[in-house]
């Protein structure tokens, strides 16, 4: 099983957090954590294949710098 840790710092982690939870799809191939720690967006990532856990991470990045464009827009 192969975890990792990505810890984004933006301006209102609690708020990325809630916008990204519905996309969470937690099965037997992988399993995602979202917490807030010290002003940081934390995600978990857990799973066996490799190839899954790049794309599940490529996705996230992507949302998450999304979330902060349009944060800077308001």
């Amino acid at each position: 099983m192969h975890e990792v840790r990505l810890r984004f710092e933006c301006k209102n982690p609690a708020a990325a957090k809630k916008a990204l939870e519905p996309d969470i799809k937690n099965d037997a191939e992988a399993t995602t954590a979202l917490s807030v720690e010290k002003g940081t967006l934390v995600i978990t990532l857990r799973s066996g294949k490799l190839s899954l856990l790049k794309a599940i991470i490529n996705s996230y990045i992507s949302i998450v710098s999304m979330l902060g464009e349009t944060a800077e827009i308001k």
